[in-house]
């Protein structure tokens, strides 16, 4: 059996334990980590800002050329790919406004080889606002701090554990009245 400092050790570094778990998944992933876990065919397309840019980045362009940025038929800009051939680019709303959720994102360029290279996607929906799932990791990390807050209250409140003494079985007293 556990003493009760040990006790209280235990419990302090489940709940740091748990707070860490905790703030691991109320903080989700900035918005570069989309970019890093793209593949070189891929458009990246992400609101930032509360949705008031859509940040757009593409990959394996022609270092230093001009690359195109279209909402559908219509021009919205041009950029220059860095030494890399990344593009990546934010896009004010006032220019994204014409295009609703679903409408087509394109950027061409010119690839490394000289080849054109046309990446296609489509303007993702804005998150509406924070719902429940967000609320989700706080909820349960109270649940599981008041949980073993309880448990600790409990236990305390109950006191040590005392046991009688009984007899091993089979052992028969002299001293029998």
């Amino acid at each position: 059996m556990l003493s009760m400092p040990l006790r209280k050790l235990l419990s302090l570094v489940a709940m740091a334990l748990g707070l860490c778990v905790a703030s691991l998944l109320a903080h989700p992933a900035p918005a570069g980590a989309a970019a890093t876990q793209a593949g070189m065919d891929k458009l990246v397309l992400t609101w930032v800002d509360g949705g008031e840019r859509l940040q757009v980045g593409g990959y394996a362009y022609r270092p230093k050329a001009i690359v195109e940025i279209r909402l559908g038929s219509e021009p919205i800009q041009q950029v220059r790919a860095d030494a890399t051939g990344r593009v990546e680019v934010a896009v004010p709303q006032a220019l994204i406004a014409a295009g609703q959720s679903g409408a087509s994102i394109i950027v061409m360029g010119r690839a490394a080889s000289g080849a054109s290279r046309v990446l296609i996607s489509a303007v993702p929906p804005r998150a509406a606002a924070r719902g429940p799932v967000d609320a989700l990791p706080w909820s349960v990390a109270v649940v599981a701090i008041a949980g073993i807050g309880l448990g600790m209250l409990r236990r305390r409140r109950r006191g040590p554990v005392v046991r009688a003494a009984v007899a091993p079985v089979g052992y028969h007293s002299l001293h029998r009245a």
